[in-house]
C-alpha cells in the first residue's frame, strides 16, 4: 500500500507540476466518498485512494498523449466539376455558399487496438463550392480525448485538406498516429470535425478501445472496469 501511495503522490505531482493539469477540479470529479456514510473513515479512504488512481491514470494519459506523433495525408478522389455535375442531379442550383454534401470517418483496422500498433482515421469528404463563394478552404480537426475524463482533451490537430487548390471537390484525409506502449487500457473518445473556410461545419464521435492483451486465438482481450 506504501509503494502505491509514493507511486500515486509521484504521478500526481508531475501532473500538477509538467503539464498544468487542475488537480483540485478532476479530484472533485472522481472523489465519490460524499457517498459514505458520516462515520465510515475506512470507505472515505478508500475513495480517496480510488480517486488519486484515476487521476494518476489521467496523468499518465495526458503525457503520454502528448508526446505522439500525429500523421496527415490528403488525397484529391475527383475534382470539382463532377462533385458539381453530382450535385446537379439531385438539386435544382449550386448552394450560396460551399457545402459539405459527404462526410464521413472510419477507424483502421477497427475501433479496438493494441499499444504499438498503427491507427489510421480515414474520412472521406465531399464539398460542393457556392455559388457566390467558389473558394474554399477544407480542414479537418482531430481531437483525443481522455479514458477517464471523457470531458478533457489530451491532443487536437488541425490540418488542411485541399491547401493546394482551395476548391470543393472530393477528397480522403487520413490521420495516422500510434498509440504508445504504457498508456493505460480504456476507451478513447476520437471527435473529428470538418471545417469550411474557418467555420465548423460536421462533428463526428468515435470510440477508441485499447486493450493490453491477446489470447491464443487472436482475440483482444478486453479488462472489465
Amino acid at each position: 500500500m506504501k509503494k502505491i501511495c509514493v507511486f500515486l503522490f509521484a504521478s500526481l505531482f508531475l501532473a500538477n507540476q509538467s503539464m498544468g493539469l487542475d488537480l483540485k477540479d478532476i479530484g472533485r470529479a472522481f472523489d465519490k466518498s460524499y457517498k459514505c456514510k458520516k462515520n465510515d473513515q475506512g470507505c472515505k479512504n478508500r475513495e480517496h485512494l480510488l480517486a488519486a488512481a484515476k487521476i494518476a491514470a489521467v496523468a499518465v494519459a495526458v503525457k503520454y498523449i502528448a508526446d505522439m506523433i500525429i500523421e496527415q495525408r490528403a488525397k484529391k478522389v475527383s475534382d470539382e466539376e463532377r462533385v458539381i455535375t453530382d450535385y446537379k442531379n439531385n438539386h435544382d442550383a449550386l448552394p450560396d455558399k460551399p457545402q459539405a454534401a459527404t462526410y464521413t470517418t472510419s477507424t483502421l483496422p477497427g475501433s479496438v487496438v493494441q499499444p504499438g500498433k498503427k491507427v489510421v482515421i480515414q474520412s472521406d469528404i465531399v464539398v460542393v463550392p457556392g455559388r457566390e463563394q467558389k473558394e474554399t478552404l477544407i480542414q479537418e480537426r482531430l481531437a483525443i480525448f481522455d479514458n477517464e475524463d471523457n470531458t478533457k482533451e489530451l491532443k487536437s490537430l488541425t490540418k488542411d485538406v485541399n491547401d493546394d487548390t482551395k476548391r470543393g471537390g472530393r477528397y480522403t484525409n487520413e490521420f495516422t498516429f500510434t498509440l504508445p506502449e504504457g498508456l493505460p487500457q480504456g476507451v478513447y473518445p476520437i471527435k473529428t470535425t470538418l471545417i469550411l473556410n474557418g467555420e465548423e461545419k460536421e462533428t463526428i464521435n468515435n470510440n477508441l478501445q485499447l486493450v493490453l492483451q491477446v489470447n491464443s486465438a487472436g482475440n483482444m482481450l478486453i479488462a472489465l472496469r
